[in-house]
């Protein structure tokens, strides 16, 4: 008597639903694998204020033209040239958390007028600070907290992204965000 296969003793229902199981289960593995959940972190941006030609205090009559109304601190700064690639402290505490603050303050130091995010990773999930344009300095900052933002147990790489008209630099974080 010839042995059956395993194929040959299911019926036409039962391998058809087999077959479904299996297809699903490798569509929810590469979509874990390959499929980012981003997350934007809630932060605060600085108060920016300018300092007077008189005496070089910073004053909010500074922003002010000499009809009264508010000058655009941004209209200076230029969008086009090259790109310098991302630095600063990314984060200012790598370890936050059992006894030291969770509260970080985030900076990208770039081109004047380019925008900057920050990204956190670990795994498929992928947080980010809201992406910024950078000052007449070439600065942005964040001030945002580790608990709120929602940050699980583990080692998160860190990267800053910087882009200025069809230009994009992208720089690394030597040390992760460890989160207990």
């Amino acid at each position: 008597m010839p042995r059956r296969s395993i194929l040959d003793k299911l019926n036409h229902k039962t391998y058809y639903a087999v077959s479904m199981i299996l297809i699903l289960f490798a569509g929810l593995l590469y979509f874990e694998r390959y499929h980012k959940v981003q997350v934007t972190i809630p932060s605060t941006s600085p108060t920016k204020t300018v300092a007077s030609s008189a005496g070089g205090q910073n004053s909010p009559s500074a922003n002010l033209a000499p009809s009264g109304e508010a000058k655009s601190l941004t209209s200076a700064i230029p969008t086009s040239g090259s790109l310098i690639a991302p630095s600063g402290g990314f984060v200012s505490n790598h370890h936050p958390g059992n006894g030291t603050p969770t509260n970080e303050t985030s900076v990208c130091n770039t081109s004047p007028g380019a925008t900057c995010y920050i990204q956190f990773a670990k795994g498929s999930e992928v947080k980010k600070l809201d992406t910024q344009t950078a000052d007449s300095n070439g600065a942005t900052y964040w001030y945002w907290d580790v608990n709120t933002a929602g940050f699980g147990s583990g080692s998160w790489t860190i990267s800053a992204f910087a882009s200025l008209s069809s230009q994009t630099k992208t720089a690394s974080d030597s040390q992760p965000l460890v989160v207990p």
